[in-house]
Protein backbone atom coordinates (compact mmCIF):
# COMPACT_ATOMS: atom_id res chain seq x y z
CA UNK A 1 0.00 0.00 0.00
CA UNK A 2 1.05 3.50 -0.65
CA UNK A 3 1.00 6.46 2.05
CA UNK A 4 -2.02 7.70 0.12
CA UNK A 5 -3.82 4.46 0.33
CA UNK A 6 -3.03 3.50 4.42
CA UNK A 7 -3.97 7.12 4.95
CA UNK A 8 -7.29 6.63 3.00
CA UNK A 9 -7.59 3.01 5.19
CA UNK A 10 -7.40 4.31 8.55
CA UNK A 11 -9.73 7.46 8.26
CA UNK A 12 -11.55 7.82 11.44
CA UNK A 13 -15.46 6.37 11.66
CA UNK A 14 -16.36 9.34 14.15
CA UNK A 15 -18.05 6.95 16.27
CA UNK A 16 -21.06 8.95 18.04
CA UNK A 17 -20.51 9.38 22.20
CA UNK A 18 -20.75 5.26 23.81
CA UNK A 19 -21.70 4.12 19.94
CA UNK A 20 -18.64 1.30 20.41
CA UNK A 21 -20.77 -0.75 22.98
CA UNK A 22 -23.73 -0.93 20.43
CA UNK A 23 -21.81 -3.63 18.19
CA UNK A 24 -20.56 -6.45 19.86
CA UNK A 25 -19.72 -8.72 16.33
CA UNK A 26 -16.50 -9.72 15.73
CA UNK A 27 -15.50 -11.57 12.48
CA UNK A 28 -13.44 -14.42 14.17
CA UNK A 29 -16.41 -14.57 17.33
CA UNK A 30 -13.70 -12.56 19.64
CA UNK A 31 -15.58 -10.68 22.70
CA UNK A 32 -12.74 -8.77 23.51
CA UNK A 33 -9.42 -8.29 26.43
CA UNK A 34 -9.80 -11.42 28.36
CA UNK A 35 -6.51 -10.73 30.49
CA UNK A 36 -3.21 -9.10 29.65
CA UNK A 37 0.47 -10.61 31.16
CA UNK A 38 2.99 -8.39 32.45
CA UNK A 39 6.64 -9.78 33.47
CA UNK A 40 7.52 -8.65 37.10
CA UNK A 41 10.57 -8.93 39.31
CA UNK A 42 9.22 -8.75 42.24
CA UNK A 43 5.51 -10.22 41.90
CA UNK A 44 4.68 -9.79 45.65
CA UNK A 45 5.03 -6.03 45.03
CA UNK A 46 2.85 -6.03 41.72
CA UNK A 47 0.44 -8.00 43.62
CA UNK A 48 0.26 -5.61 46.17
CA UNK A 49 -0.03 -2.65 43.86
CA UNK A 50 -2.89 -3.77 41.82
CA UNK A 51 -4.48 -4.69 44.84
CA UNK A 52 -4.44 -2.05 46.73
CA UNK A 53 -4.18 0.93 44.43
CA UNK A 54 -6.27 -0.66 41.46
CA UNK A 55 -8.67 -2.76 43.15
CA UNK A 56 -7.70 -6.33 41.52
CA UNK A 57 -9.15 -9.58 43.54
CA UNK A 58 -7.40 -12.00 43.58
CA UNK A 59 -8.69 -14.92 41.15
CA UNK A 60 -5.52 -17.54 40.73
CA UNK A 61 -1.87 -17.75 41.99
CA UNK A 62 0.87 -20.59 40.13
CA UNK A 63 4.06 -21.55 40.95
CA UNK A 64 4.39 -20.83 44.61
CA UNK A 65 3.63 -24.30 45.94
CA UNK A 66 5.94 -27.06 46.20
CA UNK A 67 4.60 -29.31 43.70
CA UNK A 68 4.53 -26.51 41.02
CA UNK A 69 7.97 -25.79 42.30
CA UNK A 70 9.23 -28.92 41.13
CA UNK A 71 7.59 -28.97 37.99
CA UNK A 72 9.56 -25.58 37.22
CA UNK A 73 6.60 -23.64 36.55
CA UNK A 74 7.33 -19.98 37.21
CA UNK A 75 5.43 -17.74 39.97
CA UNK A 76 2.42 -16.44 38.42
CA UNK A 77 -1.12 -15.20 39.29
CA UNK A 78 -3.65 -13.53 37.66
CA UNK A 79 -5.93 -10.55 39.25
CA UNK A 80 -9.51 -9.23 38.07
CA UNK A 81 -9.85 -6.40 37.67
CA UNK A 82 -13.53 -5.41 36.44
CA UNK A 83 -14.21 -7.94 33.55
CA UNK A 84 -10.20 -8.31 32.61
CA UNK A 85 -7.94 -10.14 34.61
CA UNK A 86 -4.36 -8.96 35.05
CA UNK A 87 -1.67 -12.00 34.80
CA UNK A 88 1.54 -11.06 36.69
CA UNK A 89 5.23 -13.29 35.75
CA UNK A 90 7.84 -13.24 37.78
CA UNK A 91 10.90 -12.86 35.60
CA UNK A 92 13.30 -10.89 34.17
CA UNK A 93 14.58 -10.10 30.85
CA UNK A 94 13.69 -7.81 28.11
CA UNK A 95 10.27 -7.71 27.94
CA UNK A 96 10.74 -6.33 32.16
CA UNK A 97 10.07 -2.56 32.22
CA UNK A 98 12.44 -0.25 31.85
CA UNK A 99 12.60 3.20 33.51
CA UNK A 100 13.67 5.15 31.00
CA UNK A 101 11.32 4.05 27.99
CA UNK A 102 9.50 6.61 25.85
CA UNK A 103 7.29 4.23 24.03
CA UNK A 104 3.25 4.63 24.59
CA UNK A 105 3.36 0.82 24.39
CA UNK A 106 2.78 -1.39 26.08
CA UNK A 107 0.54 0.27 28.27
CA UNK A 108 -3.02 -1.15 29.74
CA UNK A 109 -6.05 0.86 29.87
CA UNK A 110 -8.89 0.13 32.44
CA UNK A 111 -12.06 1.80 31.61
CA UNK A 112 -14.17 3.98 34.39
CA UNK A 113 -16.82 6.58 34.73
CA UNK A 114 -16.45 10.36 35.05
CA UNK A 115 -16.76 9.78 38.83
CA UNK A 116 -14.21 6.77 38.87
CA UNK A 117 -11.90 8.89 37.12
CA UNK A 118 -12.23 11.66 39.29
CA UNK A 119 -11.81 9.00 42.27
CA UNK A 120 -8.87 7.85 40.69
CA UNK A 121 -6.89 11.03 40.30
CA UNK A 122 -7.48 11.95 43.98
CA UNK A 123 -6.19 8.56 44.92
CA UNK A 124 -2.99 9.02 42.52
CA UNK A 125 -2.62 12.58 44.24
CA UNK A 126 -3.21 11.05 47.78
CA UNK A 127 -0.59 8.13 47.28
CA UNK A 128 2.23 10.66 45.92
CA UNK A 129 1.87 8.39 41.88
CA UNK A 130 2.64 10.78 39.17
CA UNK A 131 0.35 10.85 36.63
CA UNK A 132 -0.12 12.67 33.61
CA UNK A 133 -3.50 14.05 32.76
CA UNK A 134 -6.79 14.06 32.59
CA UNK A 135 -6.36 14.42 28.82
CA UNK A 136 -8.51 14.87 26.23
CA UNK A 137 -8.00 13.31 23.14
CA UNK A 138 -8.63 14.90 19.43
CA UNK A 139 -11.38 13.63 17.78
CA UNK A 140 -12.63 11.01 20.25
CA UNK A 141 -14.69 11.05 23.38
CA UNK A 142 -12.31 9.40 25.39
CA UNK A 143 -10.74 11.42 28.64
CA UNK A 144 -7.16 9.44 30.03
CA UNK A 145 -5.14 9.71 33.00
CA UNK A 146 -1.37 8.05 32.60
CA UNK A 147 0.72 6.33 35.44
CA UNK A 148 2.94 3.54 36.15
CA UNK A 149 3.60 0.89 38.54
CA UNK A 150 6.70 0.61 41.15
CA UNK A 151 8.08 -1.32 37.98
CA UNK A 152 7.43 1.05 35.21
CA UNK A 153 4.77 -0.76 34.02
CA UNK A 154 2.40 1.64 31.92
CA UNK A 155 -1.55 2.39 32.85
CA UNK A 156 -4.49 4.36 31.64
CA UNK A 157 -7.90 4.97 33.23
CA UNK A 158 -9.93 6.32 30.87
CA UNK A 159 -13.60 7.54 30.76
CA UNK A 160 -15.72 7.38 27.06
CA UNK A 161 -18.44 9.55 28.86
CA UNK A 162 -18.93 13.38 28.48
CA UNK A 163 -15.84 14.26 31.22
CA UNK A 164 -16.27 18.33 31.83
CA UNK A 165 -13.70 20.18 28.97
CA UNK A 166 -12.61 22.36 32.07
CA UNK A 167 -11.34 19.64 33.54
CA UNK A 168 -8.85 17.96 30.94
CA UNK A 169 -6.06 19.23 28.36
CA UNK A 170 -5.99 18.38 25.13
CA UNK A 171 -3.24 15.59 24.47
CA UNK A 172 -0.60 17.37 22.29
CA UNK A 173 -1.24 20.71 22.39
CA UNK A 174 1.23 23.29 22.45
CA UNK A 175 2.13 23.78 25.64
CA UNK A 176 0.89 20.13 27.48
CA UNK A 177 2.75 17.44 24.88
CA UNK A 178 2.74 14.06 25.15
CA UNK A 179 2.86 11.41 27.68
CA UNK A 180 6.40 11.90 29.69
CA UNK A 181 6.25 8.27 30.66
CA UNK A 182 10.27 8.93 32.34
CA UNK A 183 8.77 11.93 34.45
CA UNK A 184 5.70 9.27 36.22
CA UNK A 185 8.61 6.82 37.89
CA UNK A 186 8.23 6.18 41.40
CA UNK A 187 8.97 4.17 44.46
CA UNK A 188 5.23 3.18 46.03
CA UNK A 189 4.43 2.35 48.56
CA UNK A 190 7.13 5.02 49.86
CA UNK A 191 6.42 5.16 53.70
CA UNK A 192 4.04 2.87 54.04
CA UNK A 193 4.37 -0.52 54.74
Amino acid sequence: MTTKETASHLSNLNPKVGGREEKVDNAFGLWGLDHFALTSQNVALMERFVREFMGGEPYYYAGFDETDKKMGRKPHLFLRIGHSLLQCTEEAGPSTPQPDDPNISPHYGFRTSVAGLDMNIARLKKEGIPFFGPMSHRDIDIVSVYFKSPEGHKFEICTWEGYPEDKARMMGAPGVGFIPWKDLNHNWPHTRS
